[in-house]
């Protein structure tokens, strides 16, 4: 019999509600529906009346973390939506909550979208136009508390795990500086110096709030820890020997690296570069762990590379890898590099002009994971339909269709029976 030990003595009775098996159980099944995760062709995004959409295609996305009821999408034309993920309707569509008003939008793309880790009516937002925006969810439309305009085209920024009233963003651009910006205030807080090139990635720490990672434009990652002001702790270097990364300058990757996540316990890095590698690091002494992945990765623009970690009992480590490439998911062991999953998009979809993976993020409580898509070649999708999608378990998404085949068999066996019935009876 092939089925957790968590679920099967859960099932007989003799668990009692406490945090850590409510956790584990919430760990299991959680990882029970990633493992079958594919394309909902079943779910469409789709819009209110009066509400305008992403006439260029959905560059960014955000997710609250907290609750995993709301969902933010970024245009390449500098629209911002708003989606209620619990707001399901009977036709399968997703709609369109509300959507930030034209003067509070950027005159240019939306490059990043982060929720406040603390409070899910917050989110954050960078754009091409050189700033960054927070909102305030109410209501009626968001509500823009504060812009801060910068000095360089933004590509990314990430908000501290500290309380929400000290957390700090950091932002990364075309200027090699990164900007740390206190929400308290209207202006800078801090500056960082050390890289010599464009900052394309940037991640705080989930464990310490003081330290962050940053990925450059020539292809290093530098660490740093803001309470030894604006001195970089030290850079990885692919080269290096089981020792303490050093302040030198080091190469990640061979080319620019444009995607950066720590591991939920904070003692790895993960980093995606434009060479078309991903790379495992210790965070502890700065060792790449030589953690090999197929040559399958497609990553050779410059916005931030999508990626996100789930937690998995089928991976080795307990942690699995996602990444958007191109027009395909793919999933990964941590631990070891081997593929675990691929899925793609369908080519009907393909066809109807949904483009290449732009931004990926997960609801975790529901085992689901969103994607925002550029639009191909120009075409603009039918039925008032914006570019974003939902992946989930099939049984789940499919159970419908399931419930109308069983139905129809149903049917069809009650007219052969009253067919079969219907005339006089005879013995002989």
């Amino acid at each position: 019999m092939n089925i957790s030990p968590l679920l099967f003595h859960r099932s007989l009775g003799p668990y009692t509600p406490n945090d850590q098996s409510t956790a584990d159980l919430s760990r299991v099944v959680t990882s029970f529906l990633y493992r079958d995760v594919d394309y909902d062709s079943s779910t469409r995004f789709t819009l209110r009346k009066g509400i305008r959409g992403h006439h260029k295609g959905v560059n960014c996305i955000g997710a609250d973390e907290d609750n995993g009821r709301w969902m933010v999408t970024g245009g390449a034309d500098g629209s911002i939506i708003i989606w209620d993920l619990e707001q399901e309707y009977h036709d399968d569509n997703i709609r369109a909550s509300t959507r930030v008003l034209e003067e509070d939008k950027p005159d240019h793309g939306v490059s990043s979208i982060r929720f406040n880790p603390h409070n899910s009516s917050l989110f954050s937002t960078t754009s091409y136009s050189s700033t960054l925006s927070l909102f305030s969810l109410t209501p009626s439309n968001p509500i823009c508390l504060q812009t801060y305009p910068l000095d360089s085209h933004l590509y990314t920024h990430s908000t501290s795990p500290a309380s929400v009233s000290t957390a700090l963003i950091a932002v990364a651009g075309s200027s090699p500086h990164i900007r740390l910006i206190d929400p308290r205030t209207s202006s800078t807080s801090q500056t960082l110096f050390g890289h010599v090139t464009s900052v394309l990635s940037i991640s705080w720490s989930p464990i310490y709030s003081s330290i962050l990672a940053s990925g450059g434009k020539d292809g290093s990652v530098r660490v740093w820890d803001i309470r030894y002001g604006a001195t970089c702790l030290g850079s990885l270097d692919i080269n290096m020997l089981p020792r303490a990364a050093n302040r030198a300058a080091g190469k990640a990757h061979d080319g620019g690296v444009n995607g950066l996540l720590w591991t939920s316990d904070g003692r790895g890095i993960v980093s995606a570069g434009m060479d078309g590698k991903i790379r495992v690091w210790n965070a502890e002494n700065g060792k790449n762990t030589n953690v090999v992945f197929p040559p399958v990765i497609k990553n050779k623009f410059q916005s931030e590379f999508p990626m996100v970690i789930t937690e998995s009992d089928d991976a080795v480590g307990g942690e699995m890898l996602w990444t958007g490439n191109e027009e395909e998911l793919l999933a990964f062991d941590l631990e070891n590099g081997k593929m675990l999953k691929r899925v793609r998009i369908p080519k009907t979809e393909v066809r109807d002009g949904l483009g290449r993976i732009m931004g990926l993020v997960q609801r975790q409580r529901n085992g689901e994971l969103y994607t925002s898509h550029a639009l191909r070649d120009g075409k603009k999708l039918l039925g008032r339909r914006e570019g974003v999608a939902r992946w989930k378990s099939k049984w789940l998404w499919k159970e419908d269709e399931v419930e109308v085949e069983q139905t129809e068999k149903q049917r069809k066996l009650q007219d052969i029976f009253e067919k079969a019935t219907r005339g006089p009876v005879t013995f002989s």
